[in-house]
């Protein structure tokens, strides 16, 4: 029998990662009984010799394969990092581009591969050698999946594999780069499912897995953006069914047709296009699962086909009709009016150029018809010459943000800016009754008429209040009387927030207080309710708190008020009779605990209701949102030093809390408030905002009010990476920087989120210690701080004759500064997210004692920027500053508030030439909108442009 030589292609995955040359030719040699092979390197003379007719893709794709091409690609690349003089180093950078460089060649060869036959050789660790056997490429591209589990209390994330419909675990399958093989068939990876692959096995999960928050917003939020993850039940999606908002989006087809698009808003997400019974939206890791309603939709579609004949036969999503058509016995403007009047929204009116404007200007008036308690009704006529325009459409046209009005002689009639200064806003807020409308008297307060001549707003408010409010502003002389029980003296702008809070009791309205940390809060809400316990003997009252506040209330309580009796409602050995227990005058309980029994805790009624860290009741879709929503109460106070943490619409439940109603649906506030400033930011709007808001939001500064206050200083405290830590830096930042800005060029900016906040994180990470990285980013095994190294010296100076708080982000950073600080002989506190209450007041409370020669607080910065007072210390170190600065000043402020003697220092350590000190400038840029509406600026992150991104990764 004759020798049977035949030619394969051979592969060798793991020389992609080696920098050889993965593909290569196999001459198979079988015998009678034996078989041998052959490996030479692929030529391109002998493609044509060895793989003859095969398409020219293919030839070309071989050709890119050969040695001379890899050869030319390494001379190519080899100049590139040369001229170009990156500062990773050239492995790294060559490993990189090479990887990319074989998933075009063999993506590309996808459709190939039954062409030839095909070998790999790949290593077997269980026989310790090289096997050489025949393999096969799939035709079915895999796409990853994503699946949330939870063990011993802590998130995991499962990476799953979906090949022809069917799910794999990615644990079976033997993974080179892009590659993923399993019993000798390979699969290929689109390159962002690689990249993305790569990014989950550095991230660090130990900073979010066991905060189910912070792990549904920096891992599940940005994956959802790209790929499906089953959460199975874990941060389990709020599901929402709603009648829609019917919509008709107007436009101008080639200046020749009008085109009438019918679209649905549903909790104020946009639909309109194909039908789907189910979709989902995704924000900051909160899923809503939204079912659409056929009937709403049909109904709507077939209003619109039936208002005129040329409708029938148009599917297309959209309906038009030529210019000519549309005016021919007025049936645009019949059918405008129609359709105003079935409460359908119309938008793009005054985007469209074919309709003149009306040569009359608007005019109003307004005339007082009744009055009650919390309201005035007014008769109002707003007309263009003899015609007038009916209230309900135009309060759903100004909805709609809409500035003309359709009218009957088929012009435009113009709103001017003064008028849609004057009355707009009242418009949209009030309650429309044919010719009349209902106004809140609150509204009055917030002098919307400031800038317009609108006087009926004013008059709403008894001329007597007025003169007191006046008064207030203008006079240092008391209005009210602080009881006489109260263990304190006030300040005077203490006084003037007791005050002010009484003022708006007196008009039925509430009150949220904002002041800087720091600045007696508290105690301002201990004398309301103290107030309201003489003037309404019998009526008792309520706090609500996180649960690590609840003691800290119930100290202040006895050391402000030691007559009042109080009762802390919390805990396993709490008993349901002591809500009704006529000696307790003050119920402290926390949100979780009102969440859980919202029946029994609501059932009566309180002179004052007081919720505290009231940016807990932000979402007003969470049980503790709605159960706080459900207080009956005389008087209600919200307060917060930062009502506004990630965005306008975290104001809405906290202000619906102190003037229930005057902000309308919560639909209405997001679409006329909220995303028109955070996403546009719209100035506009938020001066609307602001002065509708600012009569019932109180805020002062240190700055302003406290300037007996001994002095802060705030620094940078400069840190210069060694040479070690500086390579590990630049060779991440590199790294970090070539994947992302070619997934954002794929994906673009917004789905590319997830790699960004992960790429800032690392980098953070690298400038607080290179231990916080996974073992096989380091550039040296041992690890390096320059920061704790500057740290330690500068606690070495302090400790013995002051005392000092730490700050970190990273409560892993947090262990690595305890275990020096032991080594160090420094003896400390130190408390994190999982420090009971108990034991944190119990720590707060001997950190306090002046005899207590324990110098030193190591805090988280999530865990202790709020309910602590910490005014023994007089330094303070911001280890790893973030872009949120109201976190770090609610950090500083544990100590530089009232009841400080000494001068307080602190410091914001920050590595030089890093992406800290970038995000210090960036912080600048971004601070103006933040500051507009009382903010923290967690938002930052969303903010970012390209152009900011490109910084930051410089």
């Amino acid at each position: 029998m004759e020798n049977d030589i035949r030619t394969a292609l051979l592969f060798t995955p793991s020389a992609i990662t080696e920098g050889k040359a993965v593909v290569s030719v196999l001459k198979i040699l079988k015998k009678k009984n034996s078989t041998s092979y052959q490996t030479e390197s692929l030529y391109k003379s002998g493609i044509y010799l060895i793989f003859d007719n095969f398409p020219k893709p293919a030839e070309d794709l071989l050709k890119d394969s050969s040695v001379e091409k890899l050869t030319e690609v390494q001379a190519t690349l080899k100049k590139s990092y040369t001229d170009k003089n990156f500062k990773e180093p050239w492995d790294t950078f060559f490993l990189k581009h090479y990887t990319k460089y074989w998933h075009r060649i063999l993506d590309g060869f996808r459709a190939y591969f039954p062409l030839v036959k095909c070998y790999h050789k790949k290593w077997v660790k269980e026989r310790k050698t090289w096997l050489t056997a025949p393999c096969s490429f799939s035709s079915f591209k895999p796409k990853l999946q994503f699946e949330v589990t939870r063990q011993d209390g802590k998130f995991q994330l499962q990476t799953l594999i979906m090949i022809h419909h069917q799910q794999y675990p990615l644990r079976i399958f033997n993974r080179t780069c892009f590659l993923l093989e399993s019993k000798n068939e390979y699969f290929i990876l689109s390159y962002a499912d690689y990249l993305t692959l790569e990014k989950l096995e550095r991230l660090d999960e130990r900073e979010y897995e066991s905060d189910e928050q912070l792990f549904a917003l920096h891992v599940i939020a940005p994956l959802e953006e790209a790929y499906p993850v089953n959460r199975n039940g874990y941060f389990s999606a709020e599901a929402l069914e709603v009648v829609p908002v019917n919509r008709l989006l107007l436009k101008e087809l080639n200046n020749a047709f009008l085109m009438l698009t019918p679209q649905w808003l549903y909790d104020g997400h946009l639909v309109d296009g194909q039908w789907q019974d189910v979709f989902e939206v995704s924000h900051q890791g909160i899923r809503k699962l939204i079912k659409r309603n056929r009937e709403s939709e049909l109904s709507f579609i077939q209003t619109i086909e039936g208002l005129h004949a040329n409708f029938k036969n148009q599917r297309n999503g959209y309906y038009y009709l030529s210019f000519a058509d549309a005016q021919k016995k007025q049936w645009f403007q019949k059918i405008y009016h129609k359709l105003l009047q079935m409460d359908i929204e119309i938008v793009g009116m005054d985007m469209m150029k074919h309709f003149r404007f009306s040569p009359f200007q608007v005019n109003t008036v307004m005339e007082t018809i009744e009055e009650k308690e919390y309201f005035v009704l007014f008769k109002m006529e707003v007309s263009f010459g003899k015609e007038r325009v009916p209230l309900r459409d135009l309060q759903r046209m100004l909805i709609a943000g809409q500035k003309a009005v359709l009218l009957k002689d088929g012009s435009l009639g113009a709103l001017d800016e003064e008028w849609l200064r004057s009355y707009a806003p009242m418009i949209k807020h009030g309650k429309i009754k044919e010719d009349k409308i209902e106004v809140l008297r609150w509204m009055g307060v917030a002098k919307l008429d400031a800038e317009s001549g609108n006087e009926k707003l004013g008059r709403m408010i008894e001329n007597s209040w007025w003169q007191s409010w006046k008064h207030w502003q203008e006079s240092p002389e008391p209005l009210y009387t602080v009881s006489e029980s109260i263990q304190a003296a006030l300040r005077p702008y203490q006084q003037k927030g007791f005050e002010w809070m009484l003022l708006l009791n007196e008009i039925g309205a509430g009150a949220c207080l904002a002041d800087d940390m720091g600045l007696g809060k508290t105690l301002q809400a201990i004398c309301t309710i103290v107030h309201f316990i003489d003037h309404y003997p019998g009526l008792k009252h309520i706090i609500v708190c996180p649960a690590s506040l609840i003691y800290t209330w119930q100290e202040e309580m006895t050391r402000f008020a030691p007559h009042v009796k109080t009762m802390v409602y919390h805990g396993a050995l709490r008993q349901k009779e002591q809500l009704t227990d006529t000696d307790n005058q003050v119920i402290i309980t926390t949100y979780h605990t009102m969440r859980n029994e919202v029946s029994e805790i609501c059932g009566q009624l309180y002179g004052v209701a007081v919720i505290d860290e009231s940016h807990n009741i932000k979402n007003p879709s969470t049980q503790i949102a709605q159960s706080v929503m459900q207080l009956r109460a005389g008087f209600r106070l919200a307060l917060s030093g930062t009502p506004v943490v990630n965005n306008t619409f975290d104001l809405y439940t906290q202000l619906n809390f102190v003037v229930p109603g005057l902000f309308g649906s919560r639909e209405f506030f997001k679409r006329e408030y909220a995303d028109p400033i955070d996403n546009q930011q719209d100035e506009e709007k938020t001066n609307v905002l602001k002065r509708l808001t600012a009569p019932f939001i109180l805020r002062r500064t240190k700055a302003q009010v406290a300037t007996d206050l001994p002095e802060k200083t705030e620094s940078f405290l400069w840190c210069d990476m060694n040479d070690r830590q500086r390579a590990t830096y630049e060779d991440i930042l590199e790294q970090t920087r070539s994947s992302l800005f070619l997934e954002i060029k794929q994906s673009g900016l917004a789905k590319s989120r997830f790699s960004i906040l992960q790429g800032i994180t690392k980098l953070r990470q690298i400038c607080s210690s290179t231990a916080l990285l996974a073992e096989e980013d380091r550039f040296t095994s041992k690890p390096e701080s320059v920061k704790t190294e500057v740290l330690m010296d500068e606690l070495a100076n302090l400790l013995p004759t002051h005392k000092v708080l730490v700050f970190s982000q990273f409560s892993s950073m947090l262990n690595l500064l305890a275990k020096d600080c032991h080594l160090r002989g420094f003896e400390y506190y130190h408390f994190d997210g999982q420090t009971a209450p108990v034991k944190r007041v119990e720590m707060v409370n001997a950190f306090q004692d002046p005899d207590n020669r324990v110098n030193l607080f190591l805090i988280s910065l999530k865990a202790g920027n709020t309910g602590l007072t910490l005014t023994s210390a007089d330094y303070v170190f911001l280890f790893d500053p973030w872009w949120n600065t109201a976190v770090e000043d609610q950090a500083i402020n544990r100590t530089h508030r009232i009841g400080q003697t000494k001068n307080v220092f602190a410091y914001k350590m920050i590595c030089r030439n890093t992406i800290e000190e970038k995000i210090i400038h960036l912080q600048q840029k971004k601070k103006k909108l933040s500051e507009d509406l009382i903010s923290a600026e967690e938002g930052f992150a969303k903010s970012l442009t390209e152009e900011d991104v490109q910084y930051l990764f410089s």
